[in-house]
């Protein structure tokens, strides 16, 4: 399964970009970093993380899509075709940094979800957004440096 969705990321990339990824990555064992989160409701979800992170997908199959966050891949996938069996919220939860808070919370209010108070701790704040199919998806800024 893993390899197929590898082969399909590469598949959709120019040819260019991935021989660039791979002359720059040298000996690095990973050269990326991608989270998929699995759906009943792929046309929902789209619209959803569409709106989330105010970008066009960089790949729209019909059952996988995947938006580029951060130089990876944030993907959106048929939970009967790529992860049949799992639950609803029950996986890994994706921890992505930000440096705007506050716009995620209200992206994620247009788009339909109640989104929590910003959670201030010292050196970090956190903001924890459950998406329409129950997932959570936690986003941090930094303060201190």
């Amino acid at each position: 399964m893993r390899r197929f969705i590898a082969l399909t990321f590469a598949a959709a990339l120019p040819a260019a970009v991935v021989a660039e990824d791979a002359k720059s990555s040298g000996d690095a064992p990973i050269v990326a970093m991608g989270a998929y989160i699995p759906t009943d409701d792929m046309e929902g979800s789209k619209a959803f993380y569409r709106a989330l992170f105010d970008s066009k997908p960089a790949v729209g199959l019909p059952d996988f899509v995947a938006f580029d966050v951060a130089g990876g891949w944030f993907a959106i996938v048929s939970r009967d075709k790529y992860a049949p069996g799992s639950e609803a919220g029950s996986g890994a939860v994706p921890y992505l940094q930000s440096a705007d808070l506050e716009a995620l919370q209200a992206r994620a209010t247009s788009a339909g979800v109640t989104a929590p108070e910003i959670i201030e701790e010292p050196g970090i704040h956190l903001l924890k957004i459950t998406d329409p199919n129950g997932q959570l998806i936690e986003f941090f800024k930094l303060t201190v440096q």
